[in-house]
């Protein structure tokens, strides 16, 4: 990362237009002719990697060169059957839906495709079959209620919101088998918050980020990232804005990027979308 952002940098500083140039540069070099997006930048596109190009594009304000062409690499998915699983249809209506393009037979697509994944899946509260390799158990659940929700759907939130007090422990973090993580932590927080639970009842979930903030292990930038969106969900800034931001910029690699940590790593939309949403919170996007 450019040194001189790390030592002239405070946390009332907000970054300039060359910061954002070479990351909207970055993000342009990973657009791809099919109108998706991927860091590799080979085709076919990546739809995960579509949606952290636009989102990560909207947190500074701006849109894709050919917003028809990106919405069209999700339509013609849906067109031919291709896109059922949830991670691809949350991508498909997170995207769609930013460009202001979403359309009755999509909301009716999604809510089929969600109810054919609650019946397959025993519903919100099914814990089975969950791959080690996610970030959170309740991940898919936050992305089945944001589809929901975006498409104007009507759901049983009471089964929602009870499936996630299931994981609630007593260190006021969330996880399964008694092992609060910060993903899950984050992720009952966004969908307490589209359920519009009272923050105000979460006082032990708020002290769990803290403790958490405290000890700093964060190593990763995903870490970071639901560590400062678990507290704002809560309403609550970090203590810490100048190390959350140096370490955000350590992440930065000369193409405009952000790698996962500090010291190694290649950068990808994925860690970029993380990097930006944190600066964003921080006040100096």
């Amino acid at each position: 990362m450019n040194q001189n952002l790390l030592t002239e940098f405070g946390a009332t500083t907000r970054l300039g237009h060359s910061f954002r140039r070479l990351v909207v540069n970055y993000i342009d070099r990973c657009r791809l002719e099919d109108g998706g997006y991927f860091f590799a930048r080979i085709p076919p596109s990546s739809g995960a990697d579509t949606h952290f190009a636009v989102k990560s594009l909207a947190l500074m304000g701006m849109k894709p060169p050919r917003p028809e062409a990106v919405a069209n690499f999700f339509f013609r998915q849906i067109k031919e059957g291709t896109l059922s699983s949830i991670a691809g249809l949350f991508n498909a209506v997170e995207v769609i839906n930013e460009l202001g393009q979403i359309t009755d037979d999509l909301r009716s697509y999604a809510q089929d495709q969600i109810m054919a994944w609650q019946n397959k899946a025993g519903g919100f509260g099914a814990l089975e079959n969950i791959y080690v390799e996610v970030p959170s158990e309740l991940e898919e659940t936050y992305r089945a209620v944001r589809i929901l929700k975006s498409t104007g759907a009507t759901f049983d939130e009471q089964a929602v919101a009870g499936f996630v007090s299931s994981l609630l422990n007593h260190d006021g973090g969330y996880g399964r088998n008694r092992h609060s993580t910060l993903a899950s932590t984050f992720y009952a927080t966004e969908i307490h918050k589209l359920l519009g639970v009272d923050i105000q009842k979460l006082a032990g979930t708020r002290a769990y980020f803290r403790r958490r903030e405290k000890s700093w292990q964060i190593q990763f930038i995903e870490d970071l990232f639901w560590l400062v969106e678990g507290l704002a969900n809560l309403g609550e800034k970090t203590v810490f804005p100048d190390r959350v931001i140096e370490f955000v910029l350590e992440c930065q690699r000369q193409g405009g990027g952000f790698a996962r940590a500090t010291i190694m790593g290649i950068p990808t939309l994925e860690y970029t979308f993380y990097a930006l949403s944190v600066l964003k919170e921080m006040e100096v996007l």
